[in-house]
């Protein structure tokens, strides 16, 4: 993403596709491939009217409103649509009330929870290790300095937007969530997947490995098997990708760093209009398919009999080499990817 072309080793899952770093790195070698400017943690303002846009937007997905300009912006075309944030989308898929208690693991500035807070839910916090201190967003949304496993309280709707990729253990943070959920609440992950036709099509130069920023990318089965492992059940899914699966892609291939790719003139220079929009509805064929490269995964708990064991009588600890990469063949592919 950077342009730093550093290489990373990463192993697939022989059995379930699910792909996986093979050193994780801490401390400030990990600290250095997220600098200020990392997506997740701008604060940017956004123009009065495109802020105004998106509240109409959200509020016609969260059901609450905005139904007629969220009509209109409905006809605009995938790519569009999905640049306003499909989180908020697949948020309200979950048919909550406006006080449902929603918790956003992973929240870096707060700019989803305050989407949602002006769409009109008001029980909203988040949770981000990488905080520099508990805080507020603009809309005073307690944001928290924590991971999940510290957080208190129990939740109607825990939220990994992108977030659980970036976790050594996976397995160990969805039990977190598993226990820290209400009687009939639900758990959102929305993801890169190597079940897509970008991780077939391009491999280590899938955009989406975003070295070495994601450390597990699980397959729809290994999804199904860390959720499984912890006491939930994957309920639906539904595939959200983009056209940045092919834009990125073909930069990667092409050595470019997504950082020079800041402008719609560089983008019609490098690829060409005509192409950037058959790329747009591919997107959005594949996305019907359920071959997106990223989707979102509705979990919700399984009910409990007794403790969960596995075959061997040993109880699940969360161990992502214990449950989603379990079925790794004693030869596993391995995998180059540049954190370009």
């Amino acid at each position: 993403m950077f342009g730093t072309r550093e290489q990373f080793q990463y192993f697939i899952c022989a059995a379930c596709d699910t792909l996986q770093i093979h050193s994780v790195l801490s401390g400030e070698e990990l600290g250095r491939h997220y600098p200020a400017d990392y997506y997740s943690y701008e604060t940017s303002q956004q123009p009065k009217f495109l802020r105004w846009l998106t509240t109409r937007h959200d509020r016609r997905e969260l059901r609450t409103g905005g139904r007629f300009f969220g009509a209109v912006i409905a006809a605009l075309p995938t790519g569009v649509r999905l640049a306003l944030g499909d989180a908020v989308r697949a948020v309200g898929q979950c048919g909550l009330g406006r006080d449902a208690r929603i918790l956003d693991v992973g929240c870096g500035s707060g700019a989803l929870l305050d989407r949602l807070s002006r769409a009109g839910f008001t029980n909203l916090s988040g949770a981000d290790p990488f905080l520099a201190r508990d805080c507020t967003t603009p809309e005073g949304v307690l944001l928290l300095k924590s991971h999940l496993h510290a957080v208190t309280g129990s939740f109607d709707l825990i939220m990994f937007n992108h977030s659980l990729e970036h976790v050594p253990d996976p397995v160990a943070t969805l039990k977190d969530a598993r226990e820290k959920l209400s009687a009939g609440g639900i758990c959102l992950v929305r993801l890169p997947t190597t079940s897509s036709e970008a991780w077939t099509t391009y491999g280590p130069d899938w955009f989406q490995i975003d070295a070495p920023r994601h450390v597990v990318i699980p397959s729809r089965q290994g999804m199904a098997l860390a959720a499984d492992a912890v006491g939930l059940r994957v309920d639906r899914t539904s595939d959200d990708s983009s056209v940045a699966q092919f834009i990125g892609s073909e930069a990667y291939r092409r050595d470019i760093p997504l950082t020079e790719l800041t402008s719609l003139r560089s983008l019609l220079k490098l690829f060409g209009a005509r192409r950037i929009w058959d790329w747009d509805r591919r997107a959005a064929l594949l996305n019907r398919q359920g071959r997106g490269d990223q989707t979102g995964f509705v979990l919700r708990a399984v009910p409990s009999r007794g403790s969960r064991t596995g075959t061997s009588g040993r109880s699940f600890q969360g161990s992502a080499a214990g449950a989603i990469l379990r079925h790794l063949g004693s030869e596993p592919k391995c995998w180059h990817s540049r954190g370009v």
